[in-house]
């Protein structure tokens, strides 16, 4: 039985009323807990990945690579001159972009900060197993030297591989319930969770580590973009089958969690 709450706590956060008993949000954070008494049952991914050999070389680069289909190479990433406190001070969301578009350096430079190797393996955000359950999408707008369509990152080659050769632009204003929220954006990149990737191993709580992990590639971006003088809103409120459609996802085995839009400074 859920503990009955003080009635301005439910006035606060759940308008009128508590939530139904079946609350999806409550069940899911109910059924991704971890337990003692379940810890046997629950850790039944882990001991099968230490049992199996391939599986375990199949996880250390968990990416979907296509070298058949077009790519364009992205030039190597230049590391601003600013401190992180500087851009802590300066990051900002902002939906105020300037006409004009962005410079390829500059994107590769922010989807370096992302989602970018070190050590051939290691991405730049820390991961539930080191699995890195994400994929991350750019749909180009208004790109220097990239034409306007949807691209997968692929951080081990640091290209841009072709998806669509579509403006993104019209699928994303009709995915956006605010209407101007995308006006004069350059770009958007979309982070797409692949959840069986650590889905496999942790069951439920994978899942969470999936929506953690996009919110540190995101915090990655706006970072790295208010030290470039880029600016950047972060994009959580979308019609999800819109952008699922846009990047080819079924939406449940695979699913954009988190996007983040880019432009030119005003």
């Amino acid at each position: 039985m859920r503990p009955q709450a003080a009635p301005f706590v439910r006035a606060e956060l759940y308008g009128d009323g508590e939530p139904a008993l079946d609350d999806p949000a409550e069940l899911f954070h109910e059924a991704s807990k971890l337990h003692p008494a379940l810890a046997h049952r629950q850790a039944a991914g882990l001991a099968r990945l230490a049992a199996n050999a391939e599986l375990n070389t199949a996880a250390v680069r968990a990416t979907r690579a296509n070298p058949q289909l077009p790519a364009h190479a992205l030039p190597a990433p230049c590391a601003p001159a600013c401190s992180l406190w500087e851009a802590l001070a300066q990051r900002s969301s902002r939906r105020d972009f300037a006409p004009g578009g962005l410079a390829l350096a500059t994107i590769a430079t922010l989807l370096d900060a992302a989602y970018g190797v070190r050590d051939g393996a290691r991405h730049t955000v820390p991961s539930g197993g080191a699995l890195y359950p994400l994929e991350v999408f750019v749909a180009a707008h208004a790109v220097a030297e990239v034409p306007r369509g949807v691209y997968r990152y692929d951080p081990h080659r640091n290209a841009l591989e072709e998806h669509a050769t579509c403006d993104p632009w019209p699928a994303l204003e009709t995915a956006c319930p605010l209407p101007g929220l995308l006006t004069d954006g350059a770009c958007a990149f979309l982070v797409v969770g692949v959840f069986g990737r650590t889905r496999f191993k942790y069951g439920q709580r994978g899942y969470r580590f999936a929506l953690l992990e996009a919110g540190h590639v995101v915090q990655n971006v706006v970072l790295a973009a208010a030290a470039l003088g880029v600016h950047a809103l972060p994009w959580g409120g979308f019609y999800d089958a819109q952008l699922d459609a846009l990047v080819d996802v079924d939406g449940v085995e695979e699913s954009v969690v988190y996007a983040v839009v880019l432009g030119a400074a005003t």
